[in-house]
Protein backbone atom coordinates (compact mmCIF):
# COMPACT_ATOMS: atom_id res chain seq x y z
CA UNK A 1 0.00 0.00 0.00
CA UNK A 2 1.73 3.27 -0.80
CA UNK A 3 -0.03 6.23 0.46
CA UNK A 4 -3.19 6.14 2.70
CA UNK A 5 -4.89 8.95 4.72
CA UNK A 6 -8.78 9.76 5.68
CA UNK A 7 -10.44 12.37 4.14
CA UNK A 8 -11.68 15.63 6.19
CA UNK A 9 -14.96 15.32 7.58
CA UNK A 10 -17.61 17.57 5.83
CA UNK A 11 -21.13 18.29 6.39
CA UNK A 12 -21.66 19.18 3.00
CA UNK A 13 -19.50 16.34 1.33
CA UNK A 14 -21.65 14.11 -1.02
CA UNK A 15 -22.39 10.32 0.61
CA UNK A 16 -19.48 8.89 -1.99
CA UNK A 17 -16.76 11.19 -0.18
CA UNK A 18 -17.11 9.02 3.00
CA UNK A 19 -15.81 6.09 1.25
CA UNK A 20 -11.90 5.67 0.73
CA UNK A 21 -10.99 4.74 -2.90
CA UNK A 22 -8.63 1.72 -4.12
CA UNK A 23 -6.85 3.42 -6.97
CA UNK A 24 -4.16 1.09 -9.07
CA UNK A 25 -1.33 3.18 -11.20
CA UNK A 26 -0.17 0.98 -13.58
CA UNK A 27 3.01 2.74 -14.76
CA UNK A 28 5.85 1.94 -17.28
CA UNK A 29 8.94 0.57 -14.63
CA UNK A 30 11.06 3.67 -15.68
CA UNK A 31 8.17 5.47 -14.51
CA UNK A 32 7.24 3.99 -11.49
CA UNK A 33 11.03 3.78 -10.32
CA UNK A 34 11.13 8.18 -10.37
CA UNK A 35 7.57 8.02 -8.65
CA UNK A 36 8.48 9.27 -5.21
CA UNK A 37 6.65 7.32 -2.97
CA UNK A 38 6.55 9.39 0.17
CA UNK A 39 4.55 12.21 -1.49
CA UNK A 40 2.09 9.81 -2.77
CA UNK A 41 -0.26 10.39 -0.32
CA UNK A 42 -3.92 10.95 -1.99
CA UNK A 43 -7.08 12.00 0.89
CA UNK A 44 -9.34 9.30 0.55
CA UNK A 45 -7.42 7.04 -1.13
CA UNK A 46 -5.54 3.69 -0.71
CA UNK A 47 -2.92 3.51 -3.67
CA UNK A 48 -0.92 0.69 -5.34
CA UNK A 49 1.73 1.00 -7.97
CA UNK A 50 1.77 -1.95 -10.66
CA UNK A 51 5.10 -1.27 -12.88
CA UNK A 52 4.25 -4.47 -15.30
CA UNK A 53 2.03 -2.97 -17.79
CA UNK A 54 -1.96 -3.56 -18.34
CA UNK A 55 -1.24 -7.18 -19.23
CA UNK A 56 -0.33 -7.27 -15.82
CA UNK A 57 -3.41 -6.11 -14.52
CA UNK A 58 -5.65 -7.78 -17.14
CA UNK A 59 -4.74 -11.09 -15.56
CA UNK A 60 -4.90 -10.38 -12.59
CA UNK A 61 -8.55 -10.99 -11.12
CA UNK A 62 -7.86 -10.26 -7.51
CA UNK A 63 -6.27 -6.74 -8.13
CA UNK A 64 -9.61 -6.15 -10.69
CA UNK A 65 -11.73 -6.50 -8.08
CA UNK A 66 -10.05 -4.63 -5.44
CA UNK A 67 -9.32 -1.62 -7.76
CA UNK A 68 -12.24 1.06 -8.12
CA UNK A 69 -10.27 3.46 -10.30
CA UNK A 70 -7.58 2.58 -12.51
CA UNK A 71 -4.94 5.39 -13.84
CA UNK A 72 -2.69 3.32 -17.24
CA UNK A 73 0.28 5.13 -18.39
CA UNK A 74 0.18 4.82 -22.22
CA UNK A 75 2.49 5.66 -24.75
CA UNK A 76 0.89 7.44 -26.74
CA UNK A 77 3.37 7.90 -29.52
CA UNK A 78 2.70 4.61 -29.70
CA UNK A 79 -0.13 3.81 -32.05
CA UNK A 80 -0.62 0.38 -31.24
CA UNK A 81 -0.83 1.26 -27.75
CA UNK A 82 -3.48 3.28 -27.64
CA UNK A 83 -4.92 1.30 -29.48
CA UNK A 84 -4.76 -1.32 -26.52
CA UNK A 85 -5.71 1.14 -24.11
CA UNK A 86 -8.78 2.20 -25.96
CA UNK A 87 -10.11 -1.37 -26.58
CA UNK A 88 -9.34 -1.54 -22.79
CA UNK A 89 -11.34 1.20 -21.59
CA UNK A 90 -14.56 -0.01 -23.73
CA UNK A 91 -14.32 -3.44 -22.16
CA UNK A 92 -14.32 -2.04 -19.36
CA UNK A 93 -16.34 0.98 -19.67
CA UNK A 94 -19.28 0.09 -17.27
CA UNK A 95 -17.34 -1.27 -14.20
CA UNK A 96 -14.37 0.88 -14.01
CA UNK A 97 -13.76 4.17 -14.37
CA UNK A 98 -10.01 4.48 -16.04
CA UNK A 99 -7.68 7.66 -16.31
CA UNK A 100 -4.78 7.95 -19.19
CA UNK A 101 -1.82 8.83 -18.18
CA UNK A 102 0.33 10.71 -20.67
CA UNK A 103 3.69 12.08 -21.62
CA UNK A 104 3.85 14.95 -23.36
CA UNK A 105 0.23 15.50 -23.54
CA UNK A 106 -1.23 17.16 -26.25
CA UNK A 107 -5.22 18.46 -26.94
CA UNK A 108 -5.70 15.63 -29.88
CA UNK A 109 -4.08 13.18 -27.43
CA UNK A 110 -6.62 14.45 -24.73
CA UNK A 111 -9.55 14.19 -27.33
CA UNK A 112 -8.84 10.44 -28.57
CA UNK A 113 -8.45 9.61 -25.02
CA UNK A 114 -11.69 11.12 -23.80
CA UNK A 115 -13.49 9.51 -26.83
CA UNK A 116 -12.31 5.99 -25.68
CA UNK A 117 -14.47 7.35 -22.38
CA UNK A 118 -11.32 7.51 -20.02
CA UNK A 119 -12.91 9.88 -17.40
CA UNK A 120 -9.92 12.01 -17.45
CA UNK A 121 -6.22 12.49 -18.90
CA UNK A 122 -3.29 12.83 -16.28
CA UNK A 123 -0.24 14.15 -17.27
CA UNK A 124 3.26 12.38 -16.72
CA UNK A 125 4.56 13.57 -14.36
CA UNK A 126 2.30 14.63 -12.16
CA UNK A 127 1.47 16.21 -8.86
CA UNK A 128 -0.37 14.63 -6.15
CA UNK A 129 -3.25 17.71 -6.89
CA UNK A 130 -2.67 16.19 -10.08
CA UNK A 131 -3.54 12.88 -9.34
CA UNK A 132 -6.52 13.99 -6.87
CA UNK A 133 -8.33 15.57 -9.20
CA UNK A 134 -8.02 12.79 -11.32
CA UNK A 135 -9.11 10.49 -8.67
CA UNK A 136 -12.18 12.58 -7.84
CA UNK A 137 -13.39 12.27 -11.69
CA UNK A 138 -12.79 8.76 -11.52
CA UNK A 139 -14.65 8.78 -7.88
CA UNK A 140 -17.43 9.93 -9.60
CA UNK A 141 -18.08 7.72 -12.81
CA UNK A 142 -17.86 5.26 -10.24
CA UNK A 143 -21.03 5.86 -8.26
CA UNK A 144 -22.60 6.11 -11.33
CA UNK A 145 -21.87 2.95 -12.62
CA UNK A 146 -22.25 1.56 -9.25
CA UNK A 147 -24.82 3.19 -6.46
CA UNK A 148 -23.63 0.52 -4.02
CA UNK A 149 -19.78 0.96 -5.03
CA UNK A 150 -18.70 0.72 -1.09
CA UNK A 151 -19.38 -2.71 -1.43
CA UNK A 152 -16.54 -4.77 -2.53
CA UNK A 153 -15.92 -7.49 -5.07
CA UNK A 154 -16.80 -11.04 -3.40
CA UNK A 155 -13.78 -13.32 -3.10
CA UNK A 156 -12.88 -15.98 -5.32
CA UNK A 157 -11.74 -19.37 -4.77
CA UNK A 158 -10.80 -22.44 -7.27
CA UNK A 159 -10.02 -26.03 -5.86
CA UNK A 160 -8.16 -28.30 -8.37
CA UNK A 161 -7.11 -31.65 -7.27
CA UNK A 162 -3.11 -32.89 -7.87
CA UNK A 163 -4.33 -35.15 -10.24
CA UNK A 164 -8.41 -37.44 -10.63
CA UNK A 165 -9.65 -38.68 -7.20
CA UNK A 166 -7.67 -36.26 -4.66
CA UNK A 167 -11.46 -35.04 -3.36
CA UNK A 168 -11.31 -31.47 -4.84
CA UNK A 169 -15.50 -31.69 -4.90
CA UNK A 170 -15.73 -33.02 -1.48
CA UNK A 171 -13.84 -30.59 -0.18
CA UNK A 172 -15.14 -27.73 -2.32
CA UNK A 173 -18.87 -28.86 -1.43
CA UNK A 174 -18.17 -28.84 2.28
CA UNK A 175 -16.51 -26.22 2.71
CA UNK A 176 -19.07 -24.42 0.60
CA UNK A 177 -22.09 -25.68 3.06
CA UNK A 178 -20.08 -24.47 6.31
CA UNK A 179 -19.07 -20.82 4.39
CA UNK A 180 -22.52 -20.29 3.76
CA UNK A 181 -23.67 -20.09 7.58
CA UNK A 182 -21.74 -16.38 7.65
CA UNK A 183 -21.91 -15.81 3.78
CA UNK A 184 -23.48 -15.53 0.85
CA UNK A 185 -21.66 -18.24 -1.06
CA UNK A 186 -21.78 -19.61 -4.43
CA UNK A 187 -20.18 -22.56 -5.74
CA UNK A 188 -19.59 -23.23 -9.74
CA UNK A 189 -18.74 -26.21 -11.21
CA UNK A 190 -16.70 -26.32 -13.65
CA UNK A 191 -16.04 -29.73 -14.83
CA UNK A 192 -18.19 -29.55 -17.53
CA UNK A 193 -17.82 -33.60 -18.09
CA UNK A 194 -17.21 -34.94 -14.93
CA UNK A 195 -18.86 -32.87 -12.26
CA UNK A 196 -20.34 -34.22 -9.60
CA UNK A 197 -21.03 -31.28 -7.15
CA UNK A 198 -24.58 -31.73 -7.82
CA UNK A 199 -24.84 -35.19 -6.52
CA UNK A 200 -22.27 -34.35 -3.80
CA UNK A 201 -24.44 -31.70 -2.15
CA UNK A 202 -27.67 -33.61 -3.22
CA UNK A 203 -29.02 -30.69 -5.43
CA UNK A 204 -31.74 -30.91 -8.89
CA UNK A 205 -31.37 -27.98 -10.91
CA UNK A 206 -33.58 -27.39 -14.23
CA UNK A 207 -31.16 -25.35 -15.13
CA UNK A 208 -27.13 -25.47 -15.31
CA UNK A 209 -23.75 -24.00 -16.58
CA UNK A 210 -24.86 -24.53 -19.81
CA UNK A 211 -28.07 -22.21 -19.93
CA UNK A 212 -25.00 -19.69 -18.94
CA UNK A 213 -22.87 -20.82 -22.10
CA UNK A 214 -26.03 -20.45 -24.53
CA UNK A 215 -26.47 -16.83 -22.83
CA UNK A 216 -22.60 -15.83 -23.73
CA UNK A 217 -22.29 -12.64 -23.37
CA UNK A 218 -25.62 -11.66 -21.86
CA UNK A 219 -24.52 -12.97 -18.80
CA UNK A 220 -25.59 -10.71 -15.73
CA UNK A 221 -26.15 -10.78 -12.25
CA UNK A 222 -30.12 -11.44 -12.47
CA UNK A 223 -29.64 -14.84 -15.04
CA UNK A 224 -26.27 -15.64 -12.89
CA UNK A 225 -29.08 -15.97 -9.74
CA UNK A 226 -31.53 -17.64 -11.85
CA UNK A 227 -29.16 -20.45 -12.62
CA UNK A 228 -28.04 -20.91 -8.95
CA UNK A 229 -30.22 -23.71 -7.31
CA UNK A 230 -29.88 -22.57 -3.96
CA UNK A 231 -29.05 -25.83 -0.93
CA UNK A 232 -30.76 -26.16 1.95
CA UNK A 233 -27.79 -25.04 3.77
CA UNK A 234 -28.10 -21.62 1.86
CA UNK A 235 -25.24 -22.40 -0.42
CA UNK A 236 -26.15 -21.23 -3.70
CA UNK A 237 -24.96 -24.18 -6.45
CA UNK A 238 -24.77 -23.70 -10.54
CA UNK A 239 -24.17 -27.42 -11.73
CA UNK A 240 -22.34 -28.54 -14.09
CA UNK A 241 -24.21 -29.55 -17.52
CA UNK A 242 -26.39 -32.30 -17.35
CA UNK A 243 -24.57 -33.68 -21.06
CA UNK A 244 -20.89 -34.12 -21.52
CA UNK A 245 -20.20 -31.06 -23.12
CA UNK A 246 -16.55 -30.79 -25.19
CA UNK A 247 -13.89 -28.78 -22.92
CA UNK A 248 -13.70 -26.04 -24.86
CA UNK A 249 -17.04 -25.33 -24.97
CA UNK A 250 -15.92 -22.69 -22.23
CA UNK A 251 -13.50 -20.18 -23.48
CA UNK A 252 -11.25 -17.87 -21.52
CA UNK A 253 -13.41 -14.76 -22.23
CA UNK A 254 -16.65 -16.59 -21.14
CA UNK A 255 -14.96 -17.94 -17.23
CA UNK A 256 -13.60 -14.27 -17.21
CA UNK A 257 -17.21 -12.68 -17.64
CA UNK A 258 -18.56 -15.82 -15.43
CA UNK A 259 -16.18 -15.29 -12.51
CA UNK A 260 -16.73 -11.68 -12.53
CA UNK A 261 -20.46 -11.72 -12.47
CA UNK A 262 -20.13 -14.28 -9.60
CA UNK A 263 -18.19 -11.83 -7.50
CA UNK A 264 -20.47 -8.97 -8.08
CA UNK A 265 -23.26 -11.61 -6.86
CA UNK A 266 -21.87 -13.20 -3.94
CA UNK A 267 -19.40 -12.45 -1.29
CA UNK A 268 -17.22 -15.77 -1.91
CA UNK A 269 -17.56 -17.89 -4.71
CA UNK A 270 -15.64 -20.97 -5.12
CA UNK A 271 -14.92 -22.73 -8.12
CA UNK A 272 -14.75 -26.29 -8.80
CA UNK A 273 -12.26 -27.53 -11.71
CA UNK A 274 -11.32 -30.02 -13.51
CA UNK A 275 -8.57 -31.88 -12.56
CA UNK A 276 -6.69 -31.86 -16.40
CA UNK A 277 -5.29 -28.44 -17.72
CA UNK A 278 -7.62 -27.03 -20.56
CA UNK A 279 -7.32 -23.69 -22.38
CA UNK A 280 -9.57 -21.77 -20.25
CA UNK A 281 -7.94 -22.91 -16.75
CA UNK A 282 -5.10 -20.73 -16.68
CA UNK A 283 -7.85 -17.87 -17.03
CA UNK A 284 -10.02 -19.24 -14.26
CA UNK A 285 -6.80 -19.41 -11.89
CA UNK A 286 -5.91 -15.66 -12.74
CA UNK A 287 -9.26 -14.30 -12.01
CA UNK A 288 -9.16 -16.43 -8.19
CA UNK A 289 -7.84 -14.69 -5.13
CA UNK A 290 -6.74 -18.13 -3.85
CA UNK A 291 -5.97 -21.37 -5.07
CA UNK A 292 -6.32 -24.61 -2.95
CA UNK A 293 -5.10 -27.92 -4.34
CA UNK A 294 -5.83 -30.89 -2.90
CA UNK A 295 -3.20 -33.67 -2.90
CA UNK A 296 -2.60 -36.73 -0.83
CA UNK A 297 0.54 -38.46 1.12
CA UNK A 298 1.32 -40.82 -1.52
CA UNK A 299 3.71 -40.71 -4.01
CA UNK A 300 1.38 -39.76 -6.51
CA UNK A 301 -0.48 -37.09 -5.20
CA UNK A 302 3.24 -35.48 -4.04
CA UNK A 303 4.50 -36.23 -7.54
CA UNK A 304 1.95 -34.54 -9.30
CA UNK A 305 1.00 -31.58 -7.10
CA UNK A 306 4.61 -30.54 -7.43
CA UNK A 307 3.93 -30.97 -11.30
CA UNK A 308 1.03 -29.00 -10.91
CA UNK A 309 2.99 -26.43 -8.35
CA UNK A 310 5.82 -25.89 -11.22
CA UNK A 311 3.16 -25.08 -13.67
CA UNK A 312 2.15 -22.40 -11.24
CA UNK A 313 5.10 -20.63 -10.63
CA UNK A 314 6.05 -20.29 -14.39
CA UNK A 315 2.45 -18.27 -14.45
CA UNK A 316 3.28 -16.08 -11.53
CA UNK A 317 0.36 -17.76 -9.50
CA UNK A 318 2.25 -20.19 -6.69
CA UNK A 319 2.07 -16.88 -4.29
CA UNK A 320 -1.63 -17.69 -4.48
CA UNK A 321 -1.79 -20.98 -3.68
CA UNK A 322 -2.91 -23.43 -0.55
CA UNK A 323 -1.49 -26.58 -0.35
CA UNK A 324 -3.86 -29.13 1.22
CA UNK A 325 -3.30 -32.92 2.30
CA UNK A 326 -6.34 -34.80 1.72
CA UNK A 327 -6.97 -37.94 3.13
CA UNK A 328 -4.34 -37.72 5.82
CA UNK A 329 -4.06 -41.24 8.49
CA UNK A 330 -3.15 -39.79 12.40
CA UNK A 331 -0.97 -42.08 13.68
CA UNK A 332 -1.93 -44.39 16.63
CA UNK A 333 0.76 -41.88 18.69
CA UNK A 334 1.06 -38.23 17.24
CA UNK A 335 0.17 -35.83 14.38
CA UNK A 336 0.79 -36.49 10.73
CA UNK A 337 3.74 -36.11 9.49
CA UNK A 338 4.10 -34.29 6.51
CA UNK A 339 7.70 -33.38 6.83
CA UNK A 340 8.69 -35.46 3.85
CA UNK A 341 6.13 -34.27 1.21
CA UNK A 342 7.31 -30.47 2.27
CA UNK A 343 10.51 -31.00 1.45
CA UNK A 344 10.02 -32.86 -1.65
CA UNK A 345 7.81 -30.07 -2.91
CA UNK A 346 9.53 -27.27 -0.79
CA UNK A 347 6.83 -25.87 0.55
CA UNK A 348 4.54 -26.23 3.30
CA UNK A 349 0.96 -27.77 3.71
CA UNK A 350 -1.62 -24.76 4.50
CA UNK A 351 -3.82 -27.60 5.61
CA UNK A 352 -4.54 -31.54 6.66
CA UNK A 353 -8.21 -32.92 5.77
CA UNK A 354 -8.18 -36.31 8.37
CA UNK A 355 -8.96 -39.56 6.08
CA UNK A 356 -12.33 -40.25 7.53
CA UNK A 357 -14.09 -42.18 4.64
CA UNK A 358 -17.25 -43.21 6.36
CA UNK A 359 -18.37 -39.71 7.36
CA UNK A 360 -17.07 -37.54 4.55
CA UNK A 361 -19.33 -40.48 2.16
CA UNK A 362 -22.40 -40.69 3.84
CA UNK A 363 -22.48 -37.11 3.62
CA UNK A 364 -21.86 -36.55 -0.13
CA UNK A 365 -24.35 -39.19 -0.65
CA UNK A 366 -26.63 -37.39 1.65
CA UNK A 367 -25.87 -34.27 0.41
CA UNK A 368 -25.53 -32.93 4.08
CA UNK A 369 -22.36 -31.26 6.28
CA UNK A 370 -20.31 -33.74 7.71
CA UNK A 371 -20.66 -32.00 11.51
CA UNK A 372 -24.73 -33.81 11.09
CA UNK A 373 -23.47 -36.96 9.95
CA UNK A 374 -20.67 -36.94 12.65
CA UNK A 375 -20.78 -34.52 15.64
CA UNK A 376 -18.02 -32.60 16.68
CA UNK A 377 -15.73 -35.18 14.45
CA UNK A 378 -12.09 -34.32 13.55
CA UNK A 379 -13.18 -34.24 9.62
CA UNK A 380 -15.43 -31.35 10.81
CA UNK A 381 -12.83 -29.40 12.55
CA UNK A 382 -10.31 -29.87 10.01
CA UNK A 383 -12.92 -28.56 7.36
CA UNK A 384 -13.74 -25.95 9.66
CA UNK A 385 -10.36 -24.87 9.97
CA UNK A 386 -9.50 -24.51 6.44
CA UNK A 387 -12.27 -22.72 5.56
CA UNK A 388 -11.23 -20.26 8.95
CA UNK A 389 -8.08 -20.35 6.78
CA UNK A 390 -9.15 -19.01 3.42
CA UNK A 391 -11.71 -16.23 4.80
CA UNK A 392 -8.79 -14.63 6.79
CA UNK A 393 -5.93 -14.84 3.80
CA UNK A 394 -5.46 -11.06 2.07
CA UNK A 395 -4.88 -12.26 -0.95
CA UNK A 396 -4.64 -8.95 -2.51
CA UNK A 397 -1.50 -7.81 -0.08
CA UNK A 398 0.57 -11.16 -1.29
CA UNK A 399 0.05 -9.65 -4.95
Amino acid sequence: MLGRTEPPPSADAPATQGVELRVTLVLDPATAERLDVDRLAVPGAEIRVLATGLAGFTSNGPLQRWTDVLVVEVDARDARALETFERFVRDYAERLPVVGAVRDLTVPITRAMLRAQAVDVLPIPFTPDDLLQSIEHGRERLFTLRPDAGRRGGRVISFVGALGGMGSTAIATQAGILWAESANVCLIDLDVQFGNAALYLNVRSQLSLADLVEAGERIDVELLRSVAEIHPSGLSVITSPPDILPLDALTADFVDRLIAMAAEAYDVVLIDLPSAWVSWSLSALQKSDLIVMLTTLSVAGVHQARRQLELLDANGLAERLRLVANRAVVPLFGKVDTSEPEKLLRRRFAATIINDWSTMSTAIEEGRQVGSVKVKSRLEKDLRWLVAMLATVDAVSSL
